[in-house]
């Protein structure tokens, strides 16, 4: 089964839903929860290097097609970083529940 990594719980981070006219699965901005995530120990004992590849290699990367990544060779050059040292860090995100797997045919039939 090939996957494609998605953030976990995106819907929380879009300000229009679905049936909103302003929908779109390429949003310009996302919704960033500072008091909470000040209050997410998870997130806040990650190193700044790793909370930086989470809100922009992430989040802000995602927000581009309703908080799907990109293939690792896009996703690097989009951060402009090795694509080993990238792989790494969505291991890291993966693991640690930030990013979670989708089946592709579900990711292209939605």
């Amino acid at each position: 089964m090939k996957t494609i990594l998605r953030v976990r719980n995106w819907d929380n981070y879009q300000h229009y839903k679905k049936k909103n006219q302003n929908h779109n699965f390429q949003q310009p901005w996302f919704k960033f929860y500072g008091r909470t995530l000040l209050n997410h120990r998870e997130f806040m004992i990650m190193s700044p290097e790793d909370r930086d590849f989470l809100i922009v290699g992430c989040w802000a990367i995602g927000s581009q097609n309703d908080g799907f990544l990109p293939d690792l060779s896009q996703h690097a050059f989009f951060l402009r970083a090795d694509e080993s040292k990238v792989k790494k860090k969505r291991e890291l995100m993966l693991k640690t529940g930030w990013l979670e797997e989708w089946d592709l045919d579900e990711f292209e039939n939605r």
